[in-house]
C-alpha cells in the first residue's frame, strides 16, 4: 500500500495502515505506522489487537460502532479515516514522540479510551469466536 500524507500542525507525515491475524485464531491486528517526512527510521507505530470476523473482516478497518463515555453517543470508528491518523499523531506528540525519536509500538486500544471510548467489544475473547458481532462457544 502506498504512503498517504497529512499534515498536523504545520508539519507533514506519512503514514500507512495493514491489516493481519493469525491462522486459526480470532484475533487480528490492525497496525498504523506513522513518518515524520523525511525520517523514516524513527516512525510512531501503533497496533491495535481485536477480534476478526470471518465475514466482516477488522472491525476498525471496515468500521465499528463505539459509544463515546462522556455523552452516550456512538459513532462509527473506521481507522482508514484521517481524523484518526490526526488523533493518533497528537497522542504521540503528547506521549513524548517527536518523528525524530524512536518509541515503543503503542497500544492502539489505549488511545481509543484516552479519546473517551468504551473499547471493551474490542478485545479479544478467549474461547469464543465472534462472528457478526455475536459471540459463539468454540
Amino acid at each position: 500500500m502506498a504512503l498517504r500524507k497529512i499534515t498536523v500542525e504545520e508539519h507533514f507525515y506519512l503514514y500507512k495502515t495493514t491489516c493481519g491475524f493469525g491462522l486459526n485464531t480470532d484475533i487480528a491486528t490492525f497496525e498504523i505506522t506513522i513518518f515524520l517526512k523525511d525520517f523514516k527510521q524513527t516512525p510512531l507505530k501503533i497496533s491495535f489487537t481485536t477480534w476478526e470476523d470471518l465475514c466482516d473482516g477488522n472491525p476498525l478497518n471496515t468500521g465499528i460502532k463505539l459509544t463515546r463515555l462522556s455523552n452516550q453517543q456512538t459513532e462509527v470508528i473506521n481507522l482508514n479515516r484521517p481524523k484518526y491518523i490526526r488523533e493518533c499523531i497528537l497522542y504521540g506528540l503528547n506521549n513524548g514522540w517527536n518523528g525524530k525519536n524512536k518509541l515503543e509500538s503503542v497500544d492502539g486500544l489505549e488511545i481509543l479510551e484516552s479519546l473517551g471510548y468504551d473499547v471493551s467489544g474490542l478485545h479479544p475473547k478467549e474461547g469464543f469466536t465472534i462472528a457478526h458481532g455475536k459471540e459463539y462457544p468454540k
